[in-house]
C-alpha cells in the first residue's frame, strides 16, 4: 500500500514538471505563447531597457497596435508578434530609449534593422539603420543588396554587418569603432540640422536618409569621417572631426587597457558630444575646454587633450579616474516649474552622475505621443498616462530649456 502510493506521489510530481516544462517551453507563464516571436540583440554599446516595436506602417515611430517589448540588462529582446497576419520579413525593428551599457549614459538615439528571414539572434545597431534605411527609401533593390552596398561603401564585409560591436571589440576594433562614431555623427548632426517642430527621432531619420543616399554613391571604401563629411548638411565637417576624434581615442583607450579603456573613451566623447548639443557649438575643442575649465582641470586639460592628442591614453586614464569620484555642477535653468515631475524621468534615464536633465531632454518632446497609445503597450506609455496633458507640458518645458 505503501509503494503504491509512493507511486502515485512520484507520478504526479513527474506529471507536474512535464507540465513545467512545456509552458517553460512555450513560453511561459503568461497563458498560451505564440511561436512567432522575433529574437535579437540591441547594440551601441548593449542598450538595457529600451523600447523595441516592430513599425507595421512603416512610419518610424511607436503606434498603437504594434508588437513592443523592452531589453534585458545584455540588450536582448524576444519580440512576440502573434497578433500580426501575414509576412514581416523586411519590416522594421526599432529600438529608441534605454541606457548604453557602455557609457552608463541615456541612449537618446535611434537604431533599427529589416527583419531578416532568420528570426533569431538578429542584430541592430547604426550599421543595420542605414540597410533599413536604404530598403525603406528604395535605393537598394532588396536588404541583400543594400547589405552589399553598405559593406563595400564602409569597407566591411557583409557577415561584418551582422556582427556584435561589443563582443568585436578586441578581436576586430574597427567594427566597434565604425558602429558608435556613425551614431555619434547621426545624433550631432540631427541637433544641429533640427528643424521647428520635429522630434529628436525626426532629425535623426532626416540625417539618417541622407546618410543612406550617400551611400548608394559609393563605388569604393570610404571611412565614416570621409561620409559624414560630404554630406550636404550644416556643421558635416565638425561631424567629420568628431567621427575622427572618437575613432582615435577609442583606439588608445583600447591599447591603454583594452575595453575597458575603449568604454571610458567613449563615455568622454559623449560627454562633449552632449556638451556640443546643448550649448549650439559644434567645435570639439570649445566644448572640452568648457569642460576641463568647469571641473578645475586648466592644467592638465584631460578633455582638451583628449580631442587633440592622437596618444591620448594619459588623458583617458585622468578622465576616468574623475568620473569615479566626481561629477559636474550643473546649475538649474530658471523655470523650474517642472522640476519635481521631471525628477521622475531621471530615476530610468540616468545621466551617470555627470549631468542634469540635458541628457535626455532631446526626446521630451515625444512624451505627448504616449497620450495617444496603450498604458500597457510600453513602460513609457504607462508612465506618461500617469500625468495630466499640463503636467507632460511642463515636463517637456523643463527638460528643453
Amino acid at each position: 500500500m505503501l509503494r503504491t502510493s509512493f507511486r502515485i506521489k512520484r507520478l504526479s510530481q513527474l506529471m507536474a514538471a512535464s507540465s513545467v516544462l512545456t509552458l517553460l517551453a512555450c513560453g511561459g507563464g503568461g497563458g498560451a505563447a505564440s511561436s512567432k516571436t522575433l529574437g535579437g540583440l540591441a547594440v551601441d554599446g548593449y542598450l538595457q531597457g529600451a523600447t523595441v516595436f516592430l513599425d507595421l506602417n512603416r512610419n518610424g515611430t511607436f503606434d498603437t497596435g504594434e508588437p513592443t517589448t523592452t531589453t534585458n540588462t545584455s540588450g536582448q529582446y524576444t519580440l512576440d508578434y502573434s497578433s500580426v497576419t501575414g509576412s514581416v520579413t523586411g519590416l522594421s525593428v526599432v529600438v529608441t530609449g534605454g541606457v548604453d551599457s557602455d557609457t552608463g549614459l541615456a541612449f537618446t538615439g535611434k537604431i533599427s534593422a529589416p527583419v531578416d528571414t532568420a528570426a533569431q539572434a538578429q542584430v541592430v545597431t547604426p550599421l543595420t539603420t542605414l540597410v533599413d534605411s536604404m530598403v525603406t527609401q528604395g535605393l537598394a533593390a532588396n536588404v541583400s543588396a543594400a547589405r552589399q552596398q553598405l559593406a563595400t561603401a564602409l569597407g566591411l564585409t557583409v557577415d561584418q554587418l551582422a556582427t556584435d560591436p561589443v563582443a568585436a571589440i578586441a578581436s576586430n576594433p574597427g567594427i566597434y569603432t565604425t558602429s558608435v562614431a556613425l551614431q555619434r555623427a547621426v545624433q550631432m548632426l540631427a541637433s544641429a540640422n533640427a528643424q521647428t517642430g520635429e522630434t529628436a527621432h525626426q532629425s535623426q531619420e532626416r540625417v539618417i536618409r541622407a546618410l543612406a543616399v550617400a551611400i548608394r554613391g559609393q563605388t569604393s571604401a570610404i571611412n565614416v569621417s570621409q561620409l559624414v563629411a560630404g554630406l550636404s548638411l550644416q556643421n558635416s565637417a565638425q561631424a567629420r572631426d568628431l567621427v575622427s576624434a572618437i575613432t582615435r581615442s577609442v583606439q588608445a583607450g583600447l591599447d591603454a587597457s583594452g575595453p575597458d579603456g575603449a568604454k571610458a573613451a567613449l563615455k568622454a566623447m559623449d560627454v562633449i558630444r552632449v556638451r556640443m548639443e546643448s550649448d549650439g557649438n559644434y567645435n570639439l575643442s570649445t566644448a572640452a575646454t568648457r569642460i576641463d575649465t568647469e571641473l578645475g582641470k586648466t592644467t592638465s586639460r584631460p578633455y582638451t587633450q583628449l580631442v587633440q592628442n592622437s596618444s591620448s591614453q594619459a588623458a583617458i586614464t585622468t578622465i576616468s579616474n574623475l568620473n569615479r569620484g566626481t561629477s559636474t555642477t550643473v546649475t538649474q535653468p530658471a523655470n523650474t516649474t517642472g522640476r519635481l515631475l521631471a525628477s521622475n524621468c531621471f530615476q530610468c534615464h540616468g545621466t551617470g552622475g555627470m549631468g542634469g536633465f540635458d541628457r535626455i531632454r532631446g526626446n521630451a518632446s515625444d512624451l505627448r505621443n504616449y497620450l495617444n497609445q496603450a498604458a500597457n503597450s510600453s513602460i513609457m506609455a504607462a508612465h506618461a498616462q500617469g500625468y495630466t496633458p499640463s503636467q507632460l507640458t511642463a515636463i517637456v518645458t523643463y527638460l528643453q530649456q
